[in-house]
């Protein structure tokens, strides 16, 4: 029985002078395929085709060789390998970008805001002080009414120069800009009138002067929008798609299934090979271990510095300069209501830049890559030419 299932069946050629030996498997296959060929005018042909594909398959059957097989092992390591470094270089420079924006522009244009609406509130209050102690007759609105004036010139023009907020964001500067000219020359005309003895009509112009600042919609609740804005701005640079956690665990993910597949590797070749370790896979796997550990603790605290600039800094700074406008605003209102000034003061620009410096400080920590920025490239080539010589080494063995 055995040897009748392993004998070979003989069928002359064509030409009749030679003979060749058929395997009773592959003489099966023939004559199935005679069978379904003389039926397969009687069925459609896309079941043509999958029958005749079936047929191709079955009777040559093909299996991938070892050199092969590591031709492609390399090929996929070495792809993997640069779409890690890709995925990490894009986090870090769209992480980095997106912070620097922030600190370089962002945050200034939000400061230069706040710093533009306490100045104009303390002049308001410097105007008030000088015109109800009779000082207007001798000096006008006093000297520190124009610092604070230059102080909101020069903050409105720095916003104008970083242009954060866009093209909205322009044309309310237009409109604030022409109102700090009409407010200032509201109250040079009142000081014109109170030097006449006109004390009536000098006040009625400043009165008009501090209801162009505080009244709804005035110089300082469009102020107030600008810095809005920039604070939007900002919030839609610490949610950008490079800068948060997603981003960071998407890079990490191309790491680890760069580490499956070499550990993947490792297995394969101790069975194909009967070798435990291969060392320069082995080399590669610890240094993508080290390199997906440090990429990801960059990006972490890229994202927390973010968040703790916005959570923690940036209120801060808000209190400091909040408490500024409201001492301003409050003295400003009691003078004209025609009481006493209450606390003195006025603006403090050192207190603002105090209240500003952790914040600058923590995106400008964040901002640089440090090393990591020539470490990533490095790393990531060393780890393709370790898996390069891994695999290379198994390939001489064949001579391929």
């Amino acid at each position: 029985m055995i040897e009748r299932r392993e004998a070979a069946w003989e069928r002359p050629s064509r030409t009749g002078s030679h003979s060749r030996t058929i395997p009773r498997g592959r003489l099966g296959v023939m004559h199935t395929g005679r069978r379904i060929m003389a039926e397969r005018t009687q069925w459609p042909w896309p079941t043509m085709a999958l029958v005749s594909f079936a047929l191709r398959f079955r009777a040559a059957p093909r299996k991938w060789s070892t050199p092969r097989w590591l031709w492609t092992l390399m090929a996929l390591a070495l792809g993997m390998t640069l779409l890690f470094w890709a995925a990490s270089t894009a986090v870090m420079v769209g992480g980095g970008t997106a912070v620097s924006s922030v600190r370089d522009r962002g945050v200034p244009a939000y400061v230069s805001a706040r710093t533009a609406h306490a100045a104009l509130s303390d002049a308001d209050r410097a105007a008030w002080e000088s015109f109800r102690s009779g000082a207007a007759e001798l000096i006008g609105p006093g000297q520190r009414f124009r610092d604070n004036l230059t102080t909101a010139a020069d903050s409105l023009a720095h916003i104008a120069e970083l242009d954060f907020g866009g093209g909205a964001e322009r044309d309310l500067l237009r409109a604030v800009n022409a109102q700090v000219v009409t407010y200032q020359g509201l109250v040079e005309q009142a000081d014109a009138t109170y030097r006449e003895g006109l004390e009536v009509l000098g006040y009625a112009y400043l009165t008009y002067a501090s209801d162009l600042l505080h009244g709804e919609g005035g110089l300082l609740d469009r102020i107030d929008e600008i810095a809005k804005r920039d604070l939007r701005a900002v919030d839609d640079r610490r949610h950008s798609a490079w800068g948060g956690t997603a981003a960071a665990i998407g890079a990490a993910a191309v790491g680890l299934v760069l580490l499956a597949v070499l550990v993947y590797a490792q297995v394969a070749m101790a069975r194909r090979f009967r070798r435990i370790l291969n060392p320069p896979l082995l080399a590669a796997s610890l240094v993508l271990v080290g390199l997906i550990v440090w990429t990801a603790n960059a990006f972490l605290h890229l994202d927390r510095a973010f968040d703790r600039a916005w959570e923690r800094d940036l209120p801060a700074f808000d209190r400091v300069v909040e408490a500024q406008i409201g001492t301003a605003q409050a003295g400003a209102s009691a003078l004209r209501a025609g009481g006493p000034a209450g606390q003195a003061g006025g603006l403090d620009v050192s207190a603002v830049d105090e209240a500003r410096r952790p914040l600058d400080a923590r995106l400008g920590g964040a901002a640089h890559g440090g090393a990591l920025t020539a470490g990533l490239p490095l790393l990531s080539l060393a780890a393709g030419g370790l898996i390069f010589l891994g695999v290379w080494a198994r390939l001489r063995e064949y001579g391929r």
